[in-house]
């Protein structure tokens, strides 16, 4: 009797199906926590950018404008983004941040959530908080949002916090 060594075709088949039965469902929760913790620092971000902007008004009688963010006493680690319309902000590698007194209602803080092509200017969801209540973060979400970000958005719109 020969003694055999190594696998059977079956064995490795079947070793490949169980690999890709366990990683088909450990990706959209590797997903879903990448996206939450992306959420948790764009919402600190943002307690920093309202509480600035508070001081601000609390200075000059006025909330920053939306291209303002120089004017605030605020460090975020990132670059400045200049290319639009809307004047200063900040560009991180996931988000845009900028201050906004004009939109209604009027927000005190605002976070696009760019998508993996941001650099088109497309946005996934923002964050934001609100002038009369700066303590409950807010989100809407755009058309390119995934289904974890637009569910993640939900209920953080649902609940206020994270």
């Amino acid at each position: 009797m020969k003694f055999r060594q190594g696998f059977t075709l079956i064995e490795l088949l079947v070793v490949v199906l169980i690999i890709g039965i366990l990683a088909s469902i450990a990706m959209p929760q590797y997903t879903k926590a990448v996206e939450k913790a992306r959420m948790t620092e764009a919402a600190i971000n943002l307690r920093a950018i309202a509480d600035a902007n508070q001081r601000y008004f609390m200075a000059n009688g006025k909330y920053a404008d939306i291209g303002d963010l120089e004017l605030l006493d605020i460090d975020i680690q990132g670059s400045w983004d200049n290319t639009t319309y809307t004047g200063n902000r900040i560009r991180t590698k996931n988000f845009i941040y900028s201050p906004t007194g004009t939109a209604t209602p009027p927000k005190i803080a605002l976070a696009h959530r760019l998508t993996p092509e941001g650099s088109s200017g497309k946005s996934a969801y923002y964050l934001y908080l609100l002038e009369e209540d700066p303590t409950r973060l807010h989100c809407t979400t755009y058309a390119a949002g995934t289904k974890i970000q637009k569910k993640l958005c939900n209920q953080l719109d649902a609940t206020g916090s994270l």
